[in-house]
């Protein structure tokens, strides 16, 4: 736990890192709760807990079989994954490759080529993701042909982006 300048220990927030003078201060990622978002079996909002609102920072953990989430891409925000343990098939556009423990990938705002993880393998697979949080941000799913605009949070098909 970090220590305040008095030497005793802080009590941080149960939600955040902020500590009682007011400071967000460095925290051990499990005491980060996990909590169950669509396309994955559990996340941690690490950014968030660190205090961050600009850039997302996440744990994110996969099961065999399991994909990440649908597969998209977006026009205004910029997003890395980065692989922590295990292994995952990254299929980006029409491609496929196999990322592994310390393998990391960077999707460009506006590539519009869409991207998910599968867990192909018999094990978890924990992989870090960052990217920006833009309110103007639309999120494109090629697959179904629709977009998502972030600051309306309506679905409009992709041709009207």
């Amino acid at each position: 736990m970090a220590k305040k300048s008095t030497g005793k220990p802080t009590k941080p927030d149960r939600r955040t890192s902020l500590n009682s003078e007011g400071f967000f201060e460095p925290f051990d990622t499990d005491d980060v709760p996990w909590q169950r978002l669509p396309g994955s079996t559990a996340f941690k909002r690490i950014g968030h807990y660190g205090g961050g609102s600009q850039i997302g920072v996440g744990i994110d953990g996969l099961k065999p079989g399991q994909y990440s989430n649908r597969f998209h891409y977006h026009l205004r925000e910029e997003e890395h994954i980065f692989i922590l343990k295990g292994s995952a098939t990254l299929i980006l556009g029409s491609r496929k490759y196999v990322m592994r423990e310390r393998s990391y990938c960077c999707f460009p705002a506006g590539q519009r080529a869409g991207h998910h993880l599968f867990n192909h393998t018999r094990d978890m697979c924990v992989f870090m993701t960052i990217g920006d949080n833009k309110p103007d941000d639309v999120a494109c799913f090629p697959n179904s042909g629709k977009a998502r605009i972030r600051a309306t949070r309506k679905m409009v098909p992709i041709s009207d982006v």
